[in-house]
């Protein structure tokens, strides 16, 4: 019995010193982290319009990522049901990526991370050990896309910043207009100088011309000087159709240099060194 008391001791140190944050300093972290990063990351933007329902992401975001068996989905937003997402088997602090069928290729997510909200306020080694987790979840993607609520834009200012585009979801909404355009503002006045995109809601039977996203570009245009680009449309059977006169914000996406891709490097030194008015 004291063996095997020992042994069980023994087994939980292990265990604790193994899910213990790291005493690595930031420095030393960031000087290990890779770049540029083996992937484009873009922010989804959900606005913030009360009694809006988008159609199930699940149905619709390989679409727009061209079905990419390695593309990953961050919902961060919280966007995908908690329950649908399959478990692991082991106990973990942070949720890990899981793959879900979704139309012509399963599709890999990465389940919103709940104490990111908290990390500004962790110990710089508690914001390591959760910043490894992240590498190990994401290193492998050829591209991440990362939903983000417009009411926490600023909760994940660190995010945003490290992202290579942003895509507004603009649903066919009589306040959409004024409501999108706050939130292209908003992003435009944060000092993000990457491309902004549209991505339009609409119904299957659409006429041309109804885009709610080319009043948003008009006004975009004349109040920020701003050009925002198209990231298509999704039906409400959950077709994605790409622009059909622009390359629009993926052909943006994919023109960006690979060496230009940082998000891993300047998402970890947004966290280990907060900017003031960043959070």
């Amino acid at each position: 019995m004291n063996d095997q008391a020992a042994s069980l001791r023994k087994l939980k140190q292990m265990v604790d010193q193994s899910s213990s944050p790291t005493q690595e300093g930031g420095e030393s972290f960031l000087s290990q982290i890779m770049r540029p990063s083996p992937f484009s990351a873009t922010a989804l933007v959900i606005p913030d319009i009360p009694g809006v329902q988008f159609p199930p992401v699940t149905s619709w975001i390989s679409g727009i990522m061209q079905h990419s068996p390695r593309a990953c989905f961050w919902d961060q937003a919280g966007m995908i049901e908690k329950n649908s997402i399959p478990k692991t088997q082991i106990r973990l602090r942070y949720p890990v990526p899981v793959r879900i069928e979704s139309g012509l290729t399963p599709l890999t997510i990465l389940p919103q991370q709940e104490e990111f909200l908290d990390m500004p306020q962790k110990t710089e080694s508690e914001k390591i050990h959760f910043l490894q987790h992240l590498t190990r979840s994401l290193k492998n993607s050829s591209e991440v896309w990362i939903s983000i609520g417009a009411k926490e834009l600023m909760a994940n200012s660190a995010i945003l910043h490290a992202t290579d585009a942003v895509c507004v979801m603009v649903p066919p909404h009589p306040d959409a207009i004024l409501r999108c355009y706050e939130v292209v503002k908003n992003i435009h006045l944060s000092g993000y100088f990457s491309p902004v995109g549209l991505l339009d809601f609409s119904p299957t039977n659409h006429a041309p011309g109804e885009n709610l996203s080319i009043r948003i570009k008009n006004v975009a245009k004349q109040f920020l000087a701003l050009d925002l680009v198209a990231a298509g449309m999704v039906l409400s059977n959950c077709a994605y159709i790409p622009p059909e006169n622009e390359a629009g914000l993926r052909g943006r996406i994919s023109s960006i240099e690979t060496g230009s891709r940082d998000f891993l490097y300047c998402l970890s030194e947004n966290l280990i060194y907060l900017l003031p008015g960043m959070f």
